[in-house]
C-alpha cells in the first residue's frame, strides 16, 4: 500500500498545470531514478552468477551501496518500489526487479549481528568502476568464467570448490617442474675407488676412476678388447710388465676418431709405439694413440670429437693391427676401460 504522500504525488501528477519548481523537481527525480536503475543493472550483471549462492552477504552489499548513493535519499523505498514495478515486466526486467527488491528491501526488524569477514573492506565505487570496465572489454569465455567465479572483490568467500568446471573451458595443466641439472664433478675427482690388490703400481698410474669434468667423449675405435690396462705377460718378450693402456683390435686402415674436442699436442714415431700422436683436451685431460698405419692430423691442429685423426695399423712393437689407447689426467695414467666401450668377444 502507498502512504498519503504517494497518493498526493499521484494527484499532483494528474494536474495539467505545474509550476517551474515542480517541473525542475520532477526532472531531478527522473535523473536520480535513472542513476539508481543504472547502478542496479551494473551490480546485477556483476554478481549475477553469485545470486542465491551467498544470501548471507546481501546485507553487506546493501549497506555498501547505500553508503555510496548517500543517506539523504529514501533509497530503500524508492528502489523497492522500482523493483516491484519491474517484476511485472518480461523475464530480464523481472530478474532485475527481484534483484533490487532482494538487495534494497526493508531492513529486518531485529538488528542482525554483523557477519565477520576476514577480507579487507569493499569500496563500492571502485568495484562498480572495475566491473563496468571489464564488461566493456573483449575477454574470452574462459577469462569471463574465472572472473565471475571470483567474489573476493565483493568481500565474499570464493565459490564452492565442488562446482563443475565450465564446459569447453581448457583444463588447467599441471606446471612442469624442471629437474635440477645433475652436478658435474670437477676433472680429477675420484668417482670410484678400485679394490685393486695386485702388485704395486708404477708411479703415475692409478686403478681408480677419475672424473673428466664436463668433457664430452666417445669411443675412438669400436672393436674387441685384446689387451687390458694393468700387469700382463708381454706378447712378444714374455716379461711380466705393466701395460699403460688398452689394445682395441681392428682392420688395417680403419679410421681412428678423436676421443674428444682438443688440440693435437704432438705426433711421432719410434720402435715401440710405431706412429703415434697425443691430443690435449684441456683441464689436464689427454689421449694417446699408437701403432697407427697413418696419421692425418698435424701438431697444433684443432680437432673435434669423432673427427678422423689416424688409421689403425701395426707399426712398432705389435703382433697385429690394433689401436693402443692411453688416457691421462695431469700425467696420471688412467684405465681407458672406464671411459670407452668394446665389442663383445
Amino acid at each position: 500500500m502507498y502512504d498519503q504522500s504517494v497518493q498526493i504525488g499521484r494527484q499532483q501528477r494528474r494536474s495539467p498545470y505545474r509550476s517551474g519548481r515542480d517541473r525542475q523537481g520532477r526532472g531531478q527525480q527522473e535523473q536520480i531514478r535513472f542513476a539508481q536503475l543504472f547502478i542496479c543493472l551494473a551490480l546485477f550483471l556483476a554478481i549475477f552468477l553469485g545470486k542465491g549462492l551467498f544470501p548471507q552477504k546481501l546485507g553487506q552489499v546493501r549497506e555498501d551501496v547505500l553508503a555510496l548513493m548517500g543517506a539523504d535519499l529514501d533509497i530503500p523505498k524508492a528502489l523497492t518500489s522500482l523493483g516491484e514495478a519491474l517484476m511485472e515486466g518480461d523475464s530480464l526486467l523481472a530478474d532485475l526487479g527481484a534483484f533490487c527488491v532482494e538487495v534494497f528491501g526493508p531492513a529486518p526488524k531485529e538488528e542482525e549481528s554483523p557477519v565477520e569477514v576476514s577480507m579487507p573492506p569493499v569500496q563500492p565505487g571502485a568495484v562498480l568502476a572495475a566491473e563496468l570496465e571489464f564488461l566493456g572489454g573483449k575477454s574470452g569465455g574462459a577469462v569471463r568464467a574465472d572472473h565471475y567465479a571470483d567474489f573476493s572483490r565483493f568481500g565474499m568467500e570464493p565459490l564452492r570448490q565442488d562446482l563443475e568446471p565450465v564446459q569447453g573451458a581448457p583444463a588447467a595443466e599441471a606446471a612442469e617442474v624442471p629437474e635440477p641439472p645433475s652436478a658435474v664433478l670437477a676433472a680429477g675427482t675420484v668417482v670410484m675407488v678400485s679394490d685393486y690388490s695386485g702388485d704395486p703400481l708404477p708411479g703415475s698410474y692409478t686403478m681408480d676412476q677419475l672424473s673428466l669434468g664436463d668433457l664430452e667423449t666417445m669411443t675412438p675405435v669400436m672393436g674387441r678388447l685384446t689387451s687390458i690396462y694393468g700387469y700382463r705377460d708381454h706378447p712378444i718378450n714374455g716379461k711380466y710388465l705393466f701395460h699403460g693402456g688398452v689394445d682395441i683390435g681392428g682392420q688395417k686402415g680403419d679410421p681412428i676418431a678423436a676421443f674428444a674436442d682438443g688440440t693435437v699436442e704432438y705426433t711421432g714415431k719410434n720402435d715401440s709405439y710405431g706412429l703415434y700422436l697425443q691430443i690435449d683436451h684441456g683441464n689436464g685431460v689427454k689421449s694417446f694413440y699408437a701403432h697407427c698405419s697413418k696419421i692425418v692430423v698435424t701438431k697444433g691442429q684443432a680437432v673435434e670429437i669423432g673427427e678422423k685423426i689416424a688409421e689403425i695399423g701395426s707399426t712398432g712393437t705389435s703382433t697385429g693391427p690394433h689401436l693402443h689407447l692411453e688416457l691421462k689426467y695431469n700425467k696420471m695414467h688412467l684405465n681407458p676401460a672406464y671411459y670407452v666401450e668394446f665389442l663383445e668377444n
